[in-house]
Formats: C-alpha cells, structure tokens, sequence
C-alpha cells in the first residue's frame, strides 16, 4: 500500500513534473515485479499516478475529474492519468475502484476535502479489495 503527498515528491516528480514525472527506480521495480507475480497493489490519494506512469493502460482512480462542490480541488490529475493512456474512474471518496486486469485498487483518499471518517472508508474499501484479490 502506497499513499500520501509524499508519493508526489519523494517517490517520483510529479510535484514538479507532472504527467512527465520521472519514477525512482527501486518504486518502479518494486511495482513491476508485484504485477509480475500477479501480487494486488494497493494506492491512494496521489499515489494511483505512480501506476498510471508504470502501468499504460492501467485503471486508477483519485477521486471526480471536475471540482465537485469544492471537495476535489486537484481534480486535474485525473486528465493528466487520461493523457498517460490510463483509464480514470470516477469515484467518491469513501469508495475504492478495482482494476482486476492488473489487480490495482486504487481511492482518492486526502485528494477529496472530506471528513476523516470518510477518507477512512475509502481506505477500508481498498484494503478490503486488496484483500481479496491476495
């Protein structure tokens, strides 16, 4: 399980970058060599973009691709994952999207302005997903 802005800035550029983020090398491996062993992967918040980088064509979600009540304000990632061949599913915060082709389970988590208890079921759903397909 990945998550956090610290994925935007520590584990790839897309802080700065954008969709033209560069991957740390030992996260791509790593990522790469669980989708080889068939092994589920779990992201939220920013992190489905490290998928999105790794994987073409792969599907994650971070939430609505518009500003929905003022609740997504980064709700232009989900362009920038579209423009990486990557398919966005829209999702509310307290549910996960399960991309079963590469077992990725993905939820918008802190990329929604929402109440901790709703950020921690979309959490829970992903975990639950996650499980599942182990």
């Amino acid at each position: 399980f990945l998550g956090g802005f610290g994925v935007a800035k520590n584990l790839c550029s897309w802080a700065v970058d954008g969709k033209d983020c560069t991957v740390n090398e030992h996260v791509r491996a790593t990522l790469q060599a669980f989708h080889s062993a068939k092994k589920p992967i779990g992201l939220c918040c920013i992190s489905p973009v490290l998928a999105a980088k790794v994987f073409p064509g792969c599907e994650v979600t971070v939430g609505q691709d518009k500003n929905v009540d003022g609740r997504f304000p980064d709700a232009e990632t989900a362009s920038a994952i579209a423009e990486l061949g990557c398919k966005h599913v829209c999702k509310n915060v307290n549910e996960s999207h399960v991309d079963k082709a590469n077992k990725i389970v993905t939820t918008c988590a802190f990329m929604c302005k929402a109440p901790l208890h709703e950020i921690f079921d979309g959490i829970g759903a992903m975990i639950e997903e996650v499980l599942k397909l182990a």
